[in-house]
């Protein structure tokens, strides 16, 4: 075998050796950006299994820039995240785009519930739905924690069935409800008046309410205690 043919042999071996160097060194660098990207939705999607399903867009900037900096900055609630890479060492940038989910248990609906009724567990599944489009995401701030009970709540608006439960939609049975009557004691030192009254909202122990007297009609705000008493300090 001449030199010539041994080092025509020898050159394809070093080439294809920096080709494959090259795309192990590329394969690399996009499993750290994708390890990172995740990492970032998971702060903007917590309590989310997120993942990328899709490939990485590049659509400006040095495509090849090393990511010691990843910022996602634009989330388009059709599944898709807008992001930049920046290198500072280097002063180098890129930016892309790439698709995701982001699956999340909540509680849906098994039947239509009304302002006023009181929540019950068989009234709902569990089931995961993808919180990075449509309706989950626009909501995904306030869908009720999985992890609550929601024993001793009721709804305050009303949930259709097929429709995730969102904390927005219900609240703890208030002990005393608008329109109840109520015992008003007026209390000036060691001075204690009592007096009937009717609530003019919803309210709990140890927290304050509006009430009407009865009889002078006069509305008077004071802390709800135990036994439908309101305790007004003048």
């Amino acid at each position: 075998m001449s030199w010539k043919v041994l080092a025509l042999i020898t050159l394809t071996i070093l080439g294809c050796s920096e080709v494959f160097a090259s795309s192990s060194s590329n394969d690399i660098r996009a499993s750290d950006i994708q390890r990172r990207l995740i990492n970032e939705l998971a702060k903007h999607y917590p309590d989310a299994e997120v993942e990328l399903t899709g490939p990485i867009h590049w659509v400006n900037g040095v495509s090849q820039v090393e990511p010691v900096s990843i910022t996602i900055r634009n989330d388009d609630a059709r599944g898709n995240i807008h992001f930049s890479v920046n290198d500072s060492n280097k002063g180098e940038w890129a930016e892309g785009w790439v698709s995701f989910s982001a699956w999340r248990k909540v509680k849906i609906a098994l039947k239509r519930l009304h302002p006023g009724d009181i929540l019950k567990q068989d009234d709902f599944v569990e089931q995961k739905v993808n919180i990075s489009t449509g309706l989950a995401h626009e909501f995904r701030g306030v869908l009720y924690p999985i992890s609550l009970e929601i024993t001793g709540l009721e709804a305050i608006q009303t949930v259709l069935e097929g429709q995730f439960l969102t904390s927005s939609a219900v609240r703890k049975v208030p002990d005393v409800r608008r329109g109840d009557s109520v015992r008003v004691q007026l209390v000036s030192g060691d001075l204690i008046i009592s007096t009937l009254g009717i609530a003019e909202e919803s309210g709990y122990i140890s927290k304050q309410i509006r009430v009407m007297t009865q009889k002078s009609k006069r509305e008077l705000l004071g802390q709800l205690r135990p036994g439908n008493i309101v305790e007004v300090n003048l």
